[in-house]
């Protein structure tokens, strides 16, 4: 049994034979799979074998399909992944930088507020002409 190590720490038992590209599971794991092979997951993930020694590691993966299949009577899953491609990375910063600059405009509303306050108030003291 080989072992997959994501970035979040998660770690998912799989298959002799897996390779980064090609993660073969049992079905009692499939559920769990998709749970845990999140974007977060998956932006560096490293194989080990069964003792802890490094096979592979790479960043910025995303899961490309799944297929499951009868080998020598036995259902075994497969969990395709592939490296995102330039598009992919670039749509990823754009949401990071969206993300920022909606934090960002929420303490400027909250401080424009403030503001409006303050003058609000030192307006009916008299305060203000």
């Amino acid at each position: 049994m080989l072992k997959l190590i994501l970035s979040n720490n998660a770690e998912i038992g799989v298959n002799d034979g897996s390779t980064i590209f090609d993660l073969m599971v049992n079905p009692s794991d499939y559920a769990n799979m998709w749970e845990t092979l999140t974007e977060d997951g998956l932006k560096t993930v490293t194989l080990t074998s069964e003792n802890g020694d490094f096979i592979d590691r790479l960043s910025d993966l995303a899961v490309d399909h799944e297929l499951s299949t009868r080998e020598k009577d036995v259902v075994v899953c497969h969990f395709y992944l592939r490296e995102k491609d330039e598009t992919e990375l670039e749509i990823e910063k754009l949401r990071e930088q969206i993300v920022s600059l909606t934090a960002e405009l929420s303490v400027h509303d909250g401080a424009i507020a403030d503001m409006g306050a303050a003058i609000s108030g030192l307006a009916e003291e008299g305060g203000m002409e």
